[in-house]
């Protein structure tokens, strides 16, 4: 027996006897209740199947988890199957203001762009020349000889006209 073989028979069994060890528990829980509830009605005094509970409960909950355990396959693909179309509905939803987010967000990176003197193009700050024409976006000062941008009628560091 190879190992898918023992894990659909483990699965099996699981889905046969966690039913049984519910109904067990269930049974044995309503016996408990139904004492409890006839001796306080009947004025009798305490219960004489009260402990009942104490092993009809514990096997209740154990009998629900091994059902879950057996049916843990089928209970996720179903939560699957009615979880992924509402979250594609919300994806499609979302998407309208994602892509305006998206374009402020690029639009806002793009801030720093310099633009060509020469063809107006946006070029990145730190560019010595234009993308577009090739026209040069900075050049040197003729005082200090710090790089400057070529729009610049000042130096930004030495201050000296240009």
């Amino acid at each position: 027996m190879n190992r898918q073989q023992k894990h659909a028979r483990a699965k099996l069994i699981l889905k046969i006897v966690g039913p049984i060890v519910a109904a067990a528990g269930l049974t044995l829980t309503i016996i408990c209740f139904a004492d409890l509830f006839s001796s306080v009605a009947d004025g009798k005094g305490l219960p004489d199947l009260f402990w009942f509970g104490f092993i009809g409960l514990p096997l209740l909950g154990i009998g629900i988890a091994l059902t879950m355990f057996g049916y843990r396959k089928e209970l996720v693909r179903y939560i699957k199957n009615e979880t992924v179309p509402v979250i594609n509905e919300a994806a499609a939803e979302i998407a309208p203001a994602a892509k305006i987010t998206a374009a402020a967000a690029s639009e806002g990176f793009s801030a720093d762009d310099i633009p060509c003197p020469a063809c107006g193009e946006k070029n990145r700050k730190d560019a010595k020349f234009c993308k577009s024409c090739g026209n040069a976006l900075q050049k040197a000062c003729p005082s200090c000889g710090e790089t400057i941008d070529a729009e610049s009628k000042f130096c930004d560091h030495c201050g000296k006209q240009i």
